[in-house]
């Protein structure tokens, strides 16, 4: 098994170093309790974040605590991450519940192959209009 970025597309509007995907990350509403706040606080300390790492599961985002990951594919990803110009979020992550459920479902009728490229993008826009 391994890791590979894919290749530009002739005419697209990405750039080489630009990456879609994730890591380890949390966020919470403005309002929530301090109680969340400092749980939030524990969840970035190096020492759960060098747990997350050697865990193999996720990408850990605290800087220091790149060493942790020793799964050679996950730390080829990690370097290139490092490396990046930009890092977008998973859509269904970056955007409202509602959106996320629509990438999902789009994406998954077009690995089903009921949708073509142009509808899913279609339903991913209509779902963030209405969102």
């Amino acid at each position: 098994m391994g890791w590979f970025p894919l290749t530009t597309v002739s005419g697209g509007a990405a750039q080489p170093g630009e990456q879609f995907g994730g890591g380890d990350g949390f966020a919470i509403g403005r309002d929530a309790p301090a109680e969340a706040v400092d749980f939030v606080k524990f969840l970035v300390t190096s020492n759960v974040a060098n747990k997350a790492g050697a865990s193999g599961a996720i990408l850990p985002v605290k800087k220091g605590s790149e060493s942790s990951v020793t799964d050679p594919n996950m730390k080829t990803v990690l370097d290139t991450r490092s490396k990046s110009s930009f890092v977008q979020l998973y859509l269904d992550q970056a955007y409202a519940p509602a959106v996320g459920a629509a990438v999902n479902d789009a994406v998954q009728q077009l690995f089903a192959g009921k949708a073509s490229p142009e509808e899913v993008s279609k339903k991913i826009a209509n779902a963030a209009k209405a969102g």
